[in-house]
């Protein structure tokens, strides 16, 4: 009889080890990559890149793999957009006349705001980079709930512009909502639609979305030729990076024309060509 209890409990201890066996399993691959995509529903962009960076570590699933590394890049692509549009704001509101009392207010955001978007463009970069080798011909499927999105200029966004140093809270909203617009056009591009945000949302609303390689690469590029204009002159004026930027997007549209040869498509050559003229352009300004 003093036997019963022991088995039972031996037969218990098993089963719970057993169960948290297998929850271990499921969380160190496609539960971390599940809750990525809820992380992204609800727009918490840092615990979706703490749980992208853990499933592509992780998974030992290929497609879940490509998913997570695609959906990395666009969302750190998309958080230094957003985060360039932050320190441009900055940068004219703190010229404006209601500012005058609060220019080192104005220049501080727009110094921390250039710093954090520099640091997720020159990552998203290298991740690209990184990738170049890896592309085939095969597209890309990926399967995420597109981002809420605004139209127009954001109210908070236009108040920083027009001198007025607005509070944390305010601000914090208005980034978070420059983060989804900036990720909507991001995903927008990736699925074909460019900068028509309800197409692309009718796209990913209908199930999975086919991302072209050629695609992937150009869009992109574009992107990152967008954010890198703070290099500029008119911006924080540091032409080395800004030079960088471009022989980085040069590469990726050398690899984006050799894929073209292989299966041809006019409308992405133009697109090709035309940002291959631009980069050209900009590295001869810049000596390269």
């Amino acid at each position: 009889m003093w036997h019963r209890p022991k088995l039972f409990l031996l037969l218990a201890l098993s089963l719970f080890l057993f169960a948290c066996s297998n929850t271990e399993k499921v969380s160190t691959g496609e539960q971390q990559f599940l809750d990525a995509k809820n992380n992204l529903k609800s727009s918490d962009f840092k615990a979706a890149l703490d749980n992208l960076n853990a499933t592509i570590k992780v998974t030992a699933d290929d497609s879940v793999r490509q998913q997570a590394l695609l959906l990395r890049v666009a969302v750190i692509t998309a958080l230094a957009d957003a985060d360039q549009q932050m320190a441009e704001a900055y940068h004219i509101g703190g010229k404006q006349p209601p500012a005058q009392s609060q220019t080192a207010a104005f220049s501080r955001e727009r110094s921390d705001y250039n710093n954090t978007a520099r640091t997720y463009l020159m990552d998203a970069m290298q991740y690209v980079m990184d990738q170049r080798s890896k592309l085939g011909p095969n597209p890309v499927a990926i399967e995420v709930t597109f981002p809420g999105f605004t139209g127009g200029t954001d109210p908070g966004l236009a108040k920083i512009k027009s001198g007025i140093f607005i509070s944390d809270n305010e601000r914090l909203n208005t980034e978070l909502q420059l983060d989804r617009n900036a990720l909507a056009q991001v995903l927008a591009g990736l699925a074909g639609a460019e900068d028509n945000l309800n197409k692309g949302r009718d796209l990913y609303n209908a199930g999975k979305v086919q991302v072209d390689p050629r695609v992937y690469l150009i869009v992109f590029s574009d992107e990152f030729l967008h954010v890198a204009q703070m290099f500029d002159v008119r911006g924080v004026n540091d032409p080395a990076k800004f030079r960088t930027c471009n022989e980085v997007v040069r590469g990726n549209l050398d690899l984006a024309a050799k894929m073209l040869e292989a299966k041809p498509d006019k409308d992405l050559e133009t697109r090709v060509k035309k940002m291959q003229s631009d980069c050209d352009k900009c590295l001869k300004k810049l000596g390269a």
